[in-house]
């Protein structure tokens, strides 16, 4: 299917030939040719600020909501932050923490616009089910063997992966699902100490810490070490990062970006084209290349971990520094690297303590960040979830 470039490309085509249209045809055709072109204009304008949703056959536009903001240096208190669900409705949902036959349910991660992958768990016996937020339902997607080893999942197009294995390393098993549901199948087991994993239409690809990507086919065989991974780190496919985050690696197009790291910088992850991390107590941002980069305002307090940082292939989260019995503190707040957009998750709630924010089950920077309130999200009835590929771009 073609894409946006080859409609415009088309579309300015055609407009040449109208403007070239032989005059004798009469005024007539004159006429029809500048409807023509106004036609042409409008279209192009809006293939302009169109984006199409991966995996998905959505298609959302960008609203004035999301035109790029100046850089929040400064926070004039936590009322000039719109909440997630204000700045972006479409994208927050509710989904429960019990399904229809009383398993608790917890969030792995988003599939869709529309679609939560979900994990349910009834005694020793765990399952996938996938909450889908335009109907309001819960389905049952296939049993998880070995459940209590369970470890992490990601989603490919065809395929729901995980491993399972003992905390602190040690051998693993590989397991997949057909996304729409059904048997779940071993794949095969690995003596690594596996560090991030994904899969891809018809293999399973994983970094091992230290450093290192592998990849096997989803009929199972010998692990390959991907040439030139030595010292990488899988964050998503085709995405890599160098140990240290000096650089990220297309691992199917060889493409290796230098990124451009400030003084003092205490760590920094990376998308393709934006970066977040910490400079001394500071949370900062910048373009891989350095470009734009900014210091944020102190409250925001910069999340170091290796795979919580980063959401999606634009955002950012951090975590809040205000006094723990303040009132309208919010959980964390997503910054869209983009726009310079602020949104705050869920509110603290008097109670220190009480409230918290969960990423999810994957090892990829995390679609679903999640929410609740209570002291322990076992006691959570429902979970606020920001579905990040729901968000308008």
């Amino acid at each position: 299917m073609r894409d946006e470039r080859d409609l415009v490309r088309t579309l300015r085509a055609a407009a040449v030939q109208m403007e070239h249209h032989d005059l004798a045809a009469g005024v007539a055709r004159r006429r029809r040719a500048r409807r023509t072109r106004q036609r042409v204009r409008v279209v192009l304008a809006a293939a302009a600020v169109v984006a199409v949703v991966a995996g998905t056959a959505a298609i959302v536009s960008r609203s004035d909501d999301h035109r790029r903001a100046e850089p929040a240096t400064v926070l004039h208190g936590w009322d000039s932050i719109r909440s997630a669900a204000e700045l972006w409705p479409r994208a927050v949902v509710r989904v429960p923490a019990y399904d229809s036959e009383g398993w608790r349910t917890q969030v792995a991660t988003s599939m869709s616009v529309t679609e939560v992958l979900l994990l349910a768990t009834s005694k020793k016996e765990r399952r996938l089910e996938v909450y889908d937020s335009a109907r309001g339902t819960i389905r049952i997607l296939g049993s998880i063997p070995e459940a209590r080893d369970l470890r992490y999942v990601a989603v490919g197009t065809r395929y729901i992966a995980w491993y399972t294995g003992p905390l602190g390393g040690g051998p693993v098993n590989f397991w997949i699902m057909p996304r729409a549901g059904g048997a779940a199948r071993r794949v095969s087991q690995v003596a690594q100490d596996v560090d991030s994993f994904g899969v891809t239409e018809d293999a399973l690809v994983w970094s091992v810490r230290g450093g290192g990507v592998y990849r096997m086919p989803v009929t199972g065989g010998t692990p390959q070490l991907l040439p030139g991974t030595d010292g990488l780190r899988l964050t998503y496919w085709p995405w890599a990062a160098g140990a240290i985050r000096n650089r990220i690696v297309n691992l199917e197009t060889d493409e290796s970006t230098e990124v451009s790291l400030p003084d003092g910088v205490r760590s920094m992850q990376c998308h393709p084209e934006w970066c977040v991390g910490a400079q001394g107590q500071r949370a900062i941002v910048q373009r891989v290349d350095g470009s734009e980069r900014q210091i944020l305002p102190e409250q925001l307090r910069p999340i170091t971990s290796a795979r919580l940082g980063l959401l999606g292939d634009r955002y950012a989260i951090f975590g809040v520094r205000d006094e723990p019995m303040k009132r309208g503190v919010p959980l964390g707040v997503v910054y869209d690297l983009e726009t310079g957009a602020m949104a705050k998750l869920g509110e603290r709630p008097f109670a220190a303590g009480d409230g918290s924010v969960g990423y999810g089950y994957s090892t990829s920077p995390s679609t679903a960040p999640f929410w609740w309130t209570g002291s322990r999200v076992q006691d959570a009835k429902e979970y606020i979830v920001l579905n990040v590929a729901a968000i308008p771009r």
